[in-house]
């Protein structure tokens, strides 16, 4: 592991560009501070153990701040660089960089193997990307110059792919790629691409000693005396089996000191619409700083910002108030059964009709007429200038933690959901 001479967070440097954006977005829990290039004058790079410039940067832009980040780097700074070339700002003695990409662009189609290796002795880095998780394409190749190790190379000695400088004047250390992972990671094309971040930026924290929270912390606002509504057992047995730390808390408790011992706040059914209101903006400054809402309603006045009124499906035919998986791309309701939403074997009780979704929130399960369909349950990124922004579960309907009560996965609903926030929180579920 290397030492940290720097700082202790890590800054991530873009140029505007949507993908960048996007790809910071989601890896934004091992990463500290979103710098737009253009600012770089007003920051003070050394509070930062380390420095990441990902690709689809306007290449003249880094020119203008060649010298600062170059003093940076050879002042003991750790500097993550994805360049396709145009790398001449880069203060290394004797870095040449060739243009160039892979032979077939469709190898991927073809059954073909990528005419890239990984190189002799491998670099550790590897033991957490693997070569499946750097093989797409690239943007030409370098030399490797002397105090230099390759990481990733062309067959036939064309050249490196992936460098790392461990040892620079200084103390500092340089990691330059012409992969471009951030790119075609935002683009949401290329799943090689989002593998190597989803293992990039992982070891790039445990390399600088850096330790993340684990987001496992779980609040259950307890809002209803009912005795299985104020603390459902089986419920915190689900979440300890999952790995989170439940913690049960009275409605009227709620406020900033409980919001900042949690990561995600679970809302039943049954509660204080006129109370919640009260306290919405302590609820909008955790979605803001990423904490997650888990929000059961059927809400007749809308107590945050981004809730609507709810809509009651016709009860009749009965198959209205069957609910079925819309979209289940976050693995929230595959292992439950087609009967997930019947509680006793009463369907009805789940859900019986909707609330209208903001923009950007996917809608997830469908209530209501086969031929006029409405969202039971969505989910929603709050925005943040940052992308910080926490997640919306929004389920519209009963307390969820009586569901499901039979199938293969008894229990297992509201778990299952915690497990979704969390990997979304820490990039290894996309949004």
């Amino acid at each position: 592991m290397a030492e940290t001479r720097r700082g202790k967070g890590i800054a991530y440097i873009h140029w505007g560009n949507s993908w960048q954006l996007r790809s910071f977005q989601d890896f934004r829990h091992y990463l500290d501070d979103l710098i737009y290039i253009h600012d770089l004058p007003k920051v003070d790079l050394s509070a930062y153990a380390a420095v990441v410039m990902p690709d689809a940067m306007d290449a003249a832009v880094p020119m203008a701040h060649a010298r600062q980040l170059n003093a940076y780097m050879h002042g003991g700074g750790f500097l993550v660089v994805c360049l396709q070339g145009h790398a001449a700002w880069l203060d290394i003695p004797g870095l040449e960089w060739a243009p160039g990409n892979c032979r077939d662009w469709l190898w991927w189609t073809k059954g073909e193997r990528l005419e890239v290796s990984l190189s002799a002795p491998h670099h550790p880095i590897t033991e957490s990307l693997p070569l499946s998780h750097m093989s797409w394409h690239w943007g030409g190749s370098y030399n490797v110059p002397e105090g230099a190790r390759s990481i990733l190379e062309i067959d036939d000695g064309g050249g490196s792919l992936f460098l790392d400088f461990p040892s620079l004047s200084g103390g500092g250390r340089l990691l330059l790629a012409t992969l471009d992972p951030h790119s075609h990671n935002g683009q949401r094309f290329m799943p090689a691409t989002t593998r190597f971040l989803q293992s990039f930026y992982p070891w790039l924290n445990r390399e600088l000693g850096i330790e993340r929270p684990q987001r496992n912390r779980f609040t259950y606002l307890q809002c209803s005396h009912v005795p299985s509504e104020w603390h459902p057992e089986w419920v915190e047995q689900s979440l300890k089996q999952a790995g989170f730390e439940p913690l049960f808390a009275p409605l009227y408790e709620l406020g900033p000191e409980l919001l900042n011992k949690t990561d995600t706040l679970y809302i039943p059914s049954s509660h204080d619409e006129f109370f919640l209101k009260s306290r919405a903006d302590d609820l909008i400054a955790f979605l803001e700083r990423g904490g997650n809402l888990v929000i059961c309603a059927e809400p007749c006045q809308p107590w945050l910002p981004f809730m609507a009124p709810f809509h009651a499906v016709s009860p009749r035919p009965f198959s209205n108030i069957k609910v079925r998986v819309r979209n289940d791309r976050f693995g929230i309701f595959s292992d439950l059964g087609d009967g997930f939403d019947g509680w006793q074997s009463i369907f009805g009780q789940y859900a019986r009709g909707w609330t209208d979704p903001p923009p950007g929130a996917i809608w997830l399960t469908d209530v209501g007429p086969e031929s006029d369909p409405q969202p039971a349950d969505w989910i929603w990124q709050y925005p943040t200038q940052t992308g910080r922004g926490g997640y919306v579960f929004m389920h519209n309907g009963d307390n969820m933690t009586r569901y499901p009560d039979h199938g293969p996965n008894k229990e297992a609903l509201v778990a299952n959901i915690a497990v979704a926030l969390r990997k979304l929180s820490v990039g290894e579920l996309l949004f």
